[in-house]
C-alpha cells in the first residue's frame, strides 16, 4: 500500500502553479513555535536556502533537512521526521515550563 502512495504521489502533476514560499514580511509575522523539516533534494523549495532564512526571519524557529529524500520526507522517512517533531515539541514545552 505504501509503495502504491509513493508512486501516485511522484506521478501527480501539479495541473495549477504551487503555491510561493511565504515572503519575508510573512514569515517575521509568525509568533508561535515553529519547525521546518525539508527533504535535501525538494524541487519546490531550496532547502539550502530555507536552512538559513527561516531562522533568521522567526526567533526560535528551527530548520533541518532530511537527507535522501525529496519533498515529502514525511512518507520516505516518516520515524525520522516524527522523532524530530516530538524533540522539538518537547523543547518548546521545555521552554515555556521555564519562562513561567
Amino acid at each position: 500500500m505504501r509503495k502504491w502512495v509513493q508512486l501516485g504521489a511522484r506521478a501527480y502533476r501539479i495541473r495549477r502553479p504551487a503555491p510561493l514560499p511565504l515572503s519575508e514580511d510573512e514569515l517575521r509575522s509568525i509568533r508561535t513555535p515553529l519547525y521546518v523539516i525539508m527533504g535535501k533534494h525538494s524541487l519546490l523549495v531550496h532547502p539550502k536556502r530555507q536552512l538559513v532564512r527561516v531562522p533568521r526571519l522567526v526567533p526560535g524557529a528551527r530548520a533541518e533537512i532530511v537527507t535522501a529524500t525529496g519533498h515529502g520526507p514525511q512518507i520516505d522517512h516518516p520515524d525520522v521526521v516524527n522523532a524530530r517533531m516530538l524533540a522539538f515539541m518537547d523543547d518548546t514545552d521545555t521552554l515555556d515550563r521555564t519562562a513561567v
